[in-house]
């Protein structure tokens, strides 16, 4: 029987993706928690086939969740699974005492991870294990038998190194300083239970040592520097660390450039500037009060705002504002596809969260070359304008029935009309016969990918703006599409309409 329903609660963002992911592609549903209390407030409306909860969590922990949930007539029956990387001895027994039905140590086996929770949603019983040791194990140190391929993988893969040394660098920043120990060994725990899972054994070892260092009563700050440059140490040496070189086109396009970023939550803002720092770009970091007309906004040469509850009134974001500088909105795309249709349309770039930092200087550099100067729209006339194209034709190529079948009814629904390729040859082929306004392409189809089918395209000096999907959203595939020549790209999965914005943008 598939189907069922698995609520997943963690503060690991990693966490939450792999877990999602592997049991996803097991058949269950799967819904997601940050907190104990989140997850409380899902269960008032929705009772899952089985809880998967990680012992540390902000706020309420995951065993006084557990607890809570057990005095409850509506949640007493429920399943309830500790997946946890707790160095902590006794925390196994005291899982039980509070409640949980059993106890998963982290690293986890994506490929039996499933049929292990499978076997808990039946009413069996089955042994308990620890965390897995880094010794003796297959894959260069990962748990035997876990799968390390695959897309999505590859992305989480390259965010948890990304992040984590950022990370690991800003806590060895502040050692001697304003230290948050309680913030330090929340992260340590988190990576210690991602890094196995996802490859890296000998840093999920190196979590648990930290981790267990300020869980003693008594450590120095000597100690607390070993294990932090250790950290660092393997955090930067997978190949996946790696920096993504910049074309020197797009760096050299934001060279020594202002941009101005408005309303940013810190961490968001951190993460730009470093972004912004690999092309010595000139971030500056304004305030959600700072008014749109100040001198210190003009001169910057973009704006980048970030969209979310906190930022829904500044002036940017409103229809009938009329800035002068090109206008990058960061944010989801639930927040960014609910702004008003004039503020979409005035924005020059999207930036969607879960973005690499190659993709930042990518998406500034798009706004700056796309900005008309202001003499040349004083000089416009309508007659001058482009017409319209009044029902544009859209080469969808993509070998998933499902995609291919969503994409098109939204962009017909859109007044386009839209003709499907199911393979590389089949969509070159159509693009070279119908010559079409734009073309979607997959990056990943049988026969001829999707940059195979962009060269020939471009090889045979046909000017279609392309857009690329891909679903391994990594920054080299994605330059690698620029160099071939396409124009814009969506990564998987994808909204609709968030595709056809950027097709009209385009056109």
């Amino acid at each position: 029987m598939a189907g069922e329903t698995i609520l997943v609660v963690d503060d690991s963002a990693v966490n939450l993706k792999l877990a999602a992911a592997v049991l996803r592609s097991d058949g269950y549903r799967v819904i997601l928690a940050t907190s104990a209390e989140q997850a409380l407030m899902t269960l008032r409306t929705t009772l899952p086939d089985l809880v998967l909860v990680d012992i540390q969590l902000p706020g309420m922990s995951g065993l006084e969740m557990t607890r809570q949930l057990r005095e409850e007539t509506r949640t007493r029956d429920l399943r309830i699974v500790v997946l946890s990387a707790a160095v902590e001895q006794g925390c196994e027994q005291q899982a039980f005492e509070a409640g949980c039905d059993g106890f998963i140590g982290k690293p986890i086996d994506t490929r039996t991870l499933g049929a292990r929770l499978r076997t808990f949603i039946d009413g069996a019983t089955i042994p308990s294990d620890p965390p897995q040791s880094s010794e003796g194990s297959a894959n260069g140190g990962a748990p035997a038998g876990l799968s390390l391929a695959g897309p999505e993988m590859e992305s989480l893969r390259r965010t948890f190194l990304t992040d984590g040394l950022r990370q690991v660098r800003r806590m060895m920043e502040f050692a001697g300083s304003a230290w948050d120990g309680e913030g330090a060994a929340r992260h340590f725990h988190q990576w210690a239970g991602s890094a196995g899972a996802l490859g890296y054994p000998e840093l999920g070892e190196r979590a648990r040592n930290a981790e267990a260092l300020l869980a003693r009563p008594a450590w120095t700050q000597a100690d607390l520097r070993i294990v932090l440059s250790a950290l660092a140490e393997a955090f930067a040496g997978p190949r996946e660390a790696a920096d993504t070189p910049i074309p020197p086109a797009i760096a050299q396009a934001l060279e020594r450039k202002r941009i101005a970023l408005v309303g940013f939550a810190d961490e968001e803002a951190e993460r730009i500037c470093v972004a912004c720092e690999k092309v010595r770009a000139l971030p500056r970091l304004f305030a959600a009060d700072e008014p749109a007309d100040s001198e210190s906004i003009h001169e910057c040469s973009v704006v980048m705002v970030h969209v979310r509850e906190e930022t829904r009134n500044l002036p940017w974001l409103q229809p009938d504002f009329a800035g002068r500088l090109p206008l990058v909105l960061v944010g989801t795309r639930d927040d960014l596809i609910a702004l008003p249709p004039a503020v979409q349309t005035r924005a020059c770039e999207f930036l969607i969260d879960g973005w690499q930092p190659e993709e930042v200087v990518m998406r500034l550099s798009f706004a700056l070359a796309r900005v008309v100067p202001s003499a040349l729209v004083a000089a416009r006339s309508p007659l001058s304008a482009c017409p319209e194209i009044a029902y544009p034709e859209i080469v969808i190529a993509d070998d998933d029935a499902n995609v291919v079948a969503i994409v098109r009814s939204t962009l017909e629904s859109l007044g386009m009309n839209c003709r499907a390729a199911a393979s590389g040859p089949e969509a070159l082929a159509l693009i070279r016969e119908r010559c079409p306004q734009a073309a979607v392409l997959d990056v990943n189809m049988p026969g001829m990918n999707g940059f195979e089918v962009l060269a020939g395209i471009r090889d045979s000096g046909n000017a279609v703006k392309v857009i690329l999907l891909t679903a391994r959203q990594q920054e080299r595939d994605i330059l690698r599409g620029f160099e071939l020549g396409a124009d814009d790209y969506v990564v998987k999965p994808f909204n609709p309409l968030e595709l056809a914005a950027r097709l009209k943008r385009l056109m």
